[in-house]
């Protein structure tokens, strides 16, 4: 028989497992519950080539990301943030959503 310390961390395992799937969001096709919009990525791959310049002029949507090649990142993906990546002769090189 386990001891009641295994028990225990056993079934904290399993609450976290459990809490870590109810915290994971909408259904894949529920944008609304999932933070009230899509992602503009696909408008703007025009930006791809451009200077870093090129974004003083534009409001970027909330908690979008410019992200420059020495920029820490956090991995965790969001449906709807924009993100803009640029390259070391800051050019955009990539618009994409996460």
């Amino acid at each position: 028989m386990p001891a009641p310390t295994q028990c225990l961390g056993i079934a904290i395992v399993l609450s976290l497992g459990a809490c870590a799937e109810l915290q994971s969001g909408a259904p894949a096709g529920d944008k609304a519950a999932a933070g009230g919009g899509t992602c503009p990525a696909d408008s703007h791959q025009d930006w791809v080539g451009k200077r870093v310049d090129y974004l003083n002029d534009i409001e970027l949507p909330e908690g979008s990301r410019v992200i420059f090649p020495t920029t820490p990142v956090a991995m965790d993906f969001r449906e709807e943030r924009l993100n803009v990546e640029v390259d070391k002769s800051d050019t955009i090189a990539r618009v994409f959503c996460g």
